[in-house]
């Protein structure tokens, strides 16, 4: 049993993903997918480290009109 009723945890799954400042092209492609909030965290990590990759090696990231992040 939880110690928070099912309202509260839906509201704090909703400030996870919301925390997740996902980019216009994410949400396009995975919220009409319904995917989890765990896959989006694994991906948008995976995004952050390939760019702290890039940056350590001196690259800059280009973004594209109508792109963020």
């Amino acid at each position: 049993m939880s110690c928070w009723d099912k309202e509260q945890l839906e509201n704090m799954l909703e400030d996870v993903v919301n925390e997740l400042d996902l980019s216009e092209a994410m949400i396009e492609k995975h919220g009409p997918m319904g995917t989890a909030p765990a896959e989006l965290v694994k991906l948008v990590l995976e995004q952050k480290n390939r760019e702290i990759d890039l940056l350590k090696r001196k690259f800059v990231p280009i973004v594209l009109q109508g792109e963020q992040g």
